[in-house]
């Protein structure tokens, strides 16, 4: 049931990016995004073959990754995707993510000098992005709300950039603590 219910979640996500990339005329990143995917998912059906292919789990809980890296050809869009709320706030919040991971991994190499305990923390926050697709999506979700408020209340905005950032590290260190714990 719960597999169930991460497929919904990663189509339903895939299916919202599509929409929104034909309804506001983004076919660059969407084309990105796709060739990112097939690429990915053929270099990995050759390195683990029968593990990962097209349509298997281990590619299809990366969307989120594609879509940021097919980002990459709308960095110079930013006017016209302005436009779009959806668009924007899936890309921001794609980007605090991902700097969130990348100082998380960054201070886990820095701060624990125990190779016992590197190799399982190191593991396990790669593990939140690759096999927890209802954690990554749904914080990532949360963000683009917390975005959109941003937006909308600009003489009130309780949300800055480096409140967003502290959110993401602190739901990272949730998912830490709970992996650790044998919770999920």
């Amino acid at each position: 049931m719960t597999t169930l219910i991460i497929y919904a979640v990663v189509m339903i996500y895939a299916v919202l990016f599509v929409w929104q990339c034909c309804k506001y005329q983004f076919y660059s990143w969407l084309a990105a995004a796709l060739t990112i995917w097939v690429i990915l998912a053929a270099m990995s059906s050759v390195v683990l073959p029968g593990i990962a292919g097209l349509f298997k789990p281990l590619n299809l809980f990366l969307m989120p990754v594609y879509v940021l890296l097919g980002s990459v050809f709308m960095l110079h869009q930013r006017n016209r995707l302005q436009s779009n709320g959806y668009l924007s706030n899936l890309l921001y919040s794609s980007w605090l993510q991902f700097g969130a991971l990348a100082i998380c991994l960054t201070l886990i190499l820095c701060l624990i000098r125990n190779t016992i305990l590197l190799v399982p923390l190191v593991v396990s926050v790669l593990q939140m992005l690759t096999w927890q697709p209802l954690y990554w999506i749904g914080t990532q979700w949360l963000l683009m709300l917390m975005l959109f408020s941003r937006t909308e209340n600009k003489e009130k905005s309780v949300w800055r950039m480096q409140t967003l950032l502290l959110f993401c590290l602190f739901t990272q260190l949730i998912y830490l603590m709970l992996s650790f714990r044998g919770k999920l």
